[in-house]
């Protein structure tokens, strides 16, 4: 069976724009590319290289009496990383389930509520904290073989392992993905779930071939589009920003006040769509005729 990417597309962008309560799970469903500022980076990168040079430098003056205070401000860092490192990991394990659930009463004709789809998501916490402690332990496992594999056939390293790897990540991207979505959609435990993943791309190898093109050439193309518009938007605030300032500060505010609502928004936007399109790739595998045009009421309050 072929699966219809073109009306898959066309119904993600729906559900996106009609329901924006699912950018709040898209946010952190969409993992940590939602709070990327590389964009922001590029575009000041080049009058501002300078001042953040100086900056790193004077920072990195460590004289003798300034190392206690140094290591505790950098040890208090490390903390609160970690803290928001933990906090966003518990955030994507209900996200992850509850935006599977809300795609799938949307485009299944059921009936969506932020409320209902939330609490789906906190029932399967932990077996989504299960099924991602296999993925993360399978990705682990698998880079560590092909730096093995890549010493060890030195110099064919490159013909062999490279596509060996491309290829191994291929069908685990697709097997775990298929395999949470089937989890919530079948209130599967995370064996069955993953069965099922395998088995969807065992038989549908072209699918998830083309599924993947897909996916590649989106995540290019909302790149390029939210490149350009940062571009046009913060390169003449940047330079005004400099030549009146001269410091790295007043760039940091203006990203810390106005980049970090537009990149919520955006990974909002983003992470929602994608995790759409990719719920209704299953259904589309498992049953063709079950997606339906997203004309259901949007973002109802209950």
């Amino acid at each position: 069976m072929n699966v219809d990417f073109g009306s898959l597309i066309q119904n993600s962008f729906k559900v996106v724009w009609r329901h924006k309560t699912l950018w709040i799970f898209g946010l952190f469903a969409g993992g940590v590319e939602g709070f990327n500022f590389d964009w922001l980076d590029k575009i000041d990168r080049e009058p501002a290289d300078m001042s953040i040079m100086h900056d790193l430098f004077d920072y990195m003056d460590w004289s003798y009496d300034l190392i206690p205070p140094k290591l505790a401000m950098l040890g208090g860092l490390v903390v609160w990383l970690a803290a928001l490192a933990l906090l966003f990991f518990i955030c994507y394990l209900i996200a992850q389930p509850a935006i599977i659930d809300g795609v799938n009463r949307i485009t299944r004709g059921g009936q969506y509520t932020f409320a209902s789809s939330f609490s789906r998501g906190t029932d399967f916490f932990w077996r989504f904290f299960g099924i991602t402690l296999i993925e993360i332990f399978v990705g682990i496992a698998a880079v560590v073989m092909i730096v093995i594999l890549a010493i060890a056939l030195t110099p064919l390293s490159l013909l062999l392992t490279i596509p060996a790897g491309l290829i191994f990540f291929f069908f685990a991207y697709h097997t775990f993905g298929l395999a949470e979505v089937a989890m919530v959609a079948r209130d599967n435990q995370i064996g069955d779930a993953v069965a099922e993943g395998w088995g969807l791309v065992k038989n549908n190898l072209g699918n998830c071939f083309l599924m993947t093109l897909v996916l590649i050439g989106l995540g290019i193309a909302f790149a390029i589009v939210i490149f350009m518009a940062a571009l046009i938007l913060y390169l003449p605030i940047n330079l005004l920003i400099y030549a009146m300032t001269g410091s790295l500060i007043g760039i940091l505010i203006l990203a810390l006040f106005i980049g970090l609502p537009v990149a919520i928004v955006l990974g909002g936007y983003t992470g929602t769509f994608f995790n759409a399109m990719y719920v209704q790739f299953y259904f589309g595998l498992v049953e063709p005729q079950s997606v339906v045009e997203a004309v259901t009421p949007a973002d109802p309050v209950a």
